[in-house]
């Protein structure tokens, strides 16, 4: 799902991280009821630039035995966990336009460790095959992946002969780059001037355009109750919006207006 826009804070206001979770529908369908008309925050941390840090996961439920899952969307939580009517946004989508286009500059992918809390796979996460990637980046849909090898719009684990361990991570290539030669617009950013949707995807390279493999979870992790989470994040930057009236009003004179005949009675 799109967002329409997004909320904007300035340096001062960010006492956490960024949170890429929105809604854009009112749970009672009218959207003059819905606050977040907008989408997800964005900092304006360089003037006229929108600064934004979305993050999420895919949650690791499967066992071999259920079938290995080759591809996902990923689920960016609610802040809110105790609001029913607040829940997960199912598929992270980046938003960008021929106006105001969204630059990619950062993504990064993991393999949660857990906090030895019972809760999360405290091992590795096995795969399919042997040496097998597992890549975050855009998709022309949840089959398709598009090339991440050496880009800075994607993220990719490469798996070992019995999985990808916990505490495992992947980062997409720095767009400040101390190599020396000519640098093209690729190397430092990925500008999407429409809605670009990111997925995480079993492949057997780093290049690869279509799926391989796939992941799952140990029988002894499932009847233990644990889950294994693949952690993503993209970071980019979009222009910011025109100025506009709010932006000046308070710094405008108000009117005044004269007292006219009979207004208040003779005088």
């Amino acid at each position: 799902m799109t967002y329409r826009t997004s909320k904007k804070i300035y340096p001062g206001d960010m006492t956490e991280p960024l949170n890429g979770w929105y809604q854009n529908i009112s749970i009672y369908g009218q959207d003059s009821l819905n606050a977040s008309n907008a989408g997800p925050t964005s900092v304006l941390a360089n003037p006229g630039w929108r600064f934004f840090q979305m993050r999420g996961y895919v949650a690791v439920t499967n066992t071999s035995g259920d079938g290995y899952v080759q591809s996902a969307q990923v689920i960016i939580p609610s802040p809110y966990k105790n609001d029913p009517t607040r829940v997960n946004i199912t598929g992270m989508v980046i938003s960008g336009d021929a106006d105001r286009p969204a630059y990619v500059y950062r993504t990064a992918i993991s393999v949660a460790s857990g906090w030895n809390d019972g809760r999360v796979v405290p091992d590795r996460i096995i795969t399919e095959n042997a040496g097998q990637i597992i890549g975050f980046g855009p998709g022309s849909n949840l089959t398709t992946p598009i090339n991440t090898s050496g880009t800075v719009e994607g993220a990719n684990l490469s798996g070992v002969a019995s999985g990808i361990p916990v505490g495992s991570f992947g980062l997409g290539t720095n767009p400040l780059p101390s190599a020396t030669g000519v640098l093209t617009s690729g190397d430092i950013y990925k500008e999407y001037t429409t809605g670009q949707q990111y997925y995480v995807f079993a492949k057997a390279t780093t290049n690869g355009t279509a799926l391989d493999g796939g992941w799952a979870i140990s029988d002894a992790d499932f009847a233990a109750g644990n889950t294994g989470y693949i952690v993503v994040e993209v970071c980019f930057i979009q222009p910011d919006v025109a100025v506009e009236y709010s932006d000046i009003e308070q710094y405008l004179p108000y009117k005044t207006e004269g007292l006219k005949p009979g207004q208040y009675g003779n005088w």
